[in-house]
């Protein structure tokens, strides 16, 4: 039996082969787009803004061997899920993803402790990455790019939807920002000052953040005189991207992070780079939710 916390987690269980063995689930799991077959289990957990909350009883009755999270400090504390898990006789697992690479091994590793198959994932992330890999190397220009989540909330250097953006022939400007913080919190003023040479702006949705919401704060910009003093808000190269849980969203520590690649290649490099609605449908083919 595996408790699982992060929706991009059950995904690449179910991806591996092992979808059947999530006994438990965090509430977020319900709404994911590649987990229908989920929505019914227990819930275990879910999210509350930038904290989460665990519910110990659930958790106990399921009694799993292997519990999966990510290790972000700020969300939760390891050390009493590590005290829980040795009172139970239950491996905890907790992953980090600072580069694409990390999101290939992590899935590896899933894969090992759940007695997974690997291949079928290993292949799509291999062909994938190679053929990014060609693409990117057939660019010249390498444009600047900065990511937000719910506001002024920059997507940092730590987080590997950075590194995707570096995968798609772009520098992602949230390397700037000297922090282990995955995503970190700016005002107006000091945004505009420090990424006003920002080619590309791209505005991520969420569980808590929808489009409707970022089409206010994207317009909120676009009418600004003091937001025009960032160069991607002047040419109009505010983007909307998802990283929520629908069909449409790939910006997420999960497989869907290489339709992601090619949506930021395709929004920044226009044609020059491949479409992402191919990768997503393969991916979703494998996922066994693509009609």
């Amino acid at each position: 039996m595996i408790a699982v916390f992060p929706a991009s987690l059950a995904e690449i269980v179910k991806l591996v082969g092992k979808g059947g063995e999530i006994a438990g689930i965090n509430e977020e799991v319900k709404l994911d787009y590649c987990l229908p077959e989920l929505k019914d289990r227990p819930v275990i957990g879910k999210y509350l803004k930038r904290t989460k909350k665990t519910y110990w009883d659930v958790l106990e009755g399921i009694r799993p061997k292997l519990i999966l999270d990510f290790r972000v400090e700020n969300l939760h504390s390891s050390g009493e899920l590590y005290s829980f898990a040795e009172r139970i006789d239950a491996e905890v697992l907790l992953l980090d993803f600072l580069r694409v690479e990390d999101l290939v091994e992590g899935s590896r590793l899933i894969a090992e402790k759940t007695g997974g198959d690997f291949s079928k994932l290993g292949g799509f992330y291999n062909k994938h990455l190679s053929r990014i890999a060609e693409v990117s190397e057939s660019l010249e220009e390498k444009l600047k790019v900065v990511m937000l989540y719910r506001g002024i909330n920059v997507v940092t250097g730590t987080n590997v939807i950075s590194d995707a953006v570096e995968k798609a022939h772009a520098e992602s400007l949230g390397k700037r920002l000297r922090t282990e913080r995955k995503v970190y919190p700016l005002k107006k003023e000091d945004f505009i000052r420090r990424f006003s040479d920002a080619d590309h702006i791209f505005l991520l949705t969420s569980v808590m953040t929808n489009r409707e919401r970022l089409e206010g704060i994207r317009d909120e910009m676009l009418d600004s005189a003091e937001w025009r003093g960032v160069k991607a808000v002047d040419e109009g190269n505010v983007h909307i991207s998802g990283s929520a849980l629908d069909r449409e969203s790939f910006m997420r520590w999960s497989p869907r992070l290489i339709p992601g690649i090619y949506q930021i290649g395709r929004l920044v490099h226009g044609k020059l780079f491949p479409d992402w609605r191919k990768p997503a449908k393969e991916l979703y083919s494998l996922c066994g939710v693509e009609e």
